[in-house]
């Protein structure tokens, strides 16, 4: 287990820096256990090591894989202050978008997750397959809203225009606000097109 390592490094001696404690955070988060990452987290700051965007992304993750948006929100808001402990903030990464993403379209915030994909592009970030899809997935929320399918859409034309192809829950996503609209004709073909196998 990761928190006997840390014990036998101790015992030899061995002070853990910031790789280590980020390590053993990301474990934690894995598994959802935010009780043990928070812990580690603690830890790293008693042992006055500045967290970097990895202590911090998986933080967030752990709280993501847990399900709590709200928790995975306000370690969000403090990476990005300055404290009495450090003078400097840590700006997100694509990552920490992502997981903070996910979390909010499980948590059915889909407002959200398009306000982070636009953060996102306005801090010089290129979203890529995972938070184009996750976008994608959570206009299903609001699925009886025309403007969802439009919406919808106009995330598979970014998709298409960076060369990326709809994953499978994505599609299923779409299909669904097609049929729901009526667009039957367009649900077929978009399945069509996701079939073909991409030239190399």
């Amino acid at each position: 287990p990761p928190h006997q390592v840390f014990n036998e490094m101790r015992a030899s001696g061995v002070t853990p820096d910031c790789a280590a404690y980020n390590a053993l955070i990301n474990v934690c988060a894995r598994a959802g256990d935010v009780a043990r990452a928070e812990g580690a987290f603690g830890e790293m700051l008693a042992a006055h090591l500045k967290p970097d965007v990895i202590s911090y992304t998986s933080l967030i993750k752990a709280f993501a894989v847990a399900g709590d948006a709200d928790g995975a929100e306000r370690i969000f808001l403090e990476m990005q202050q300055r404290t009495n402990h450090f003078t400097t903030f840590t700006p997100p990464s694509s990552y920490t978008f992502a997981h903070l993403m996910a979390v909010q379209r499980r948590a059915g915030n889909a407002s959200r997750v398009f306000g982070l994909l636009q953060g996102m592009e306005e801090r010089g970030l290129r979203p890529d397959i995972a938070h184009l899809s996750v976008a994608l997935q959570a206009c299903e929320i609001y699925m009886d809203n025309p403007l969802s399918l439009e919406r919808a859409l106009q995330l598979h034309t970014t998709m298409k225009r960076q060369g990326l192809r709809l994953d499978t829950r994505s599609l299923l996503s779409l299909d669904k606000l097609c049929r729901r609209h009526g667009r039957h004709e367009l649900a077929a073909r978009l399945r069509q097109e996701r079939s073909k196998v991409p030239h190399p």
